[in-house]
């Protein structure tokens, strides 16, 4: 019997060992993570800037800074790029809480966005918090009141798991095998054209039952007025209260992706309903869709490349500027009306 015991307590050890091993392992790889890297540069954003670029990978291709201050005609208005590809609006709080409490003070949040994702609901279960996403086991408590508010049993999962990068970061040691196996299978075959993303592939157009499912969910947003998630109210909210002008903008898209899915009879309904809302929250609504005509500025079938964020970007800093009067005025209301001008002008 002693000696089974004894068997048992080793082979016990060995296991703990093992655990930690590779709990310090994947701890080890995520360090160099994407999302590792986004958060040192929340920690150590100059003070001195006036702009913040806030969204997924469109704003994280498509916010330029370098031309955004060269296009600005007032005085410089440095601005930061925090948008983090593959992420929701509920990280997008996430980045910007923590950008504040780490000093930054902007005067203008630039919300990049697409599609129906300010009103969509956002999944925060086991399966959904991969890569990127994993952002939100770095502030548990915080991520599971926009995922679930008042759950005590959400707090303590997240928690939990932000406690064992084995299971936090359990993506990172996945990223780098995933590579070796996308490498593996392209020997003997033609290089496939990649971006920062990954395979341009991977962003191919999107077929018949992806547009089906694009315009059930626009209906539903449209006719249940639907108004804007959590997590976008709260960015909102947590803008304003620290007295910072929101502008939501609807990023540039090639004209494949506006033909299929922006030209449905839902999509004006939907996009009248966010201008709406966005006012009446006191934000500014900027439909850029379009502003990029040229598919050759894209480098898939959603991201803009270097010479599109470069038009983007100093567009978009023309487009502020004119909002810049009613900065020092506190009447929301003024801003909004001019923000819906704007939008108007532009589209035409």
């Amino acid at each position: 019997m002693k000696i089974k015991t004894k068997r048992l307590l080793i082979a016990l050890g060995v296991a703990v060992l093992i655990l930690v091993g590779y709990n310090r392992l994947i701890a080890h790889l995520a360090t160099s993570s994407q999302r590792q890297l986004a958060l040192a540069a929340q920690r150590h954003a100059p003070a001195d800037t006036a702009v913040v670029f806030l969204g997924n990978s469109l704003m994280e291709a498509g916010g330029d800074p370098a031309a955004f201050r060269a296009a600005w005609p007032a005085d410089p208005a440095p601005s930061l790029n925090l948008a983090l590809s593959a992420t929701s609006p509920v990280e997008h709080y996430l980045i910007l809480k923590n950008a504040l409490e780490h000093g930054i003070r902007p005067q203008w949040l630039v919300y990049g966005y697409f599609d129906d994702q300010l009103n969509a609901s956002v999944g925060g279960d086991w399966s959904d918090l991969v890569g990127n996403r994993a952002f939100s086991y770095y502030f548990p408590e915080q991520a599971a009141e926009l995922y679930a508010p008042g759950s005590f049993v959400k707090r303590w999962q997240l928690s939990l798991t932000q406690r064992l990068p084995m299971l936090s970061e359990r993506s990172s040691l996945w990223t780098k095998v995933d590579r070796w196996r996308r490498h593996l299978e392209s020997i003997g075959l033609p290089a496939q054209k990649t971006n920062r993303f990954g395979r341009v592939n991977d962003f191919g157009p999107r077929g018949p039952e992806e547009i089906a499912s694009f315009e059930s969910r626009c209906r539903a947003i449209t006719e249940g007025q639907v108004g804007f998630s959590t997590p976008i109210r709260q960015i909102v909210q947590l803008a304003q209260a620290h007295q910072i002008l929101v502008v939501l903008v609807e990023m540039p898209l090639p004209s494949q992706h506006r033909a299929a899915f922006y030209a449905t009879p839902v999509w004006p309904r939907l996009r009248e309903q966010v201008r709406q809302l966005a006012n009446a929250t006191g934000a500014s609504y900027l439909n850029a869709s379009d502003w990029v005509n040229d598919d050759e500025q894209f480098a898939d079938s959603l991201h803009l490349n270097p010479e599109g964020a470069r038009l983007f970007s100093a567009r978009l800093a023309l487009s502020l500027a004119q909002l810049a009067a009613p900065v020092k005025s506190p009447a929301s209301a003024v801003l909004a009306h001019n923000a819906e001008g704007l939008g108007h002008t532009q589209r035409q």
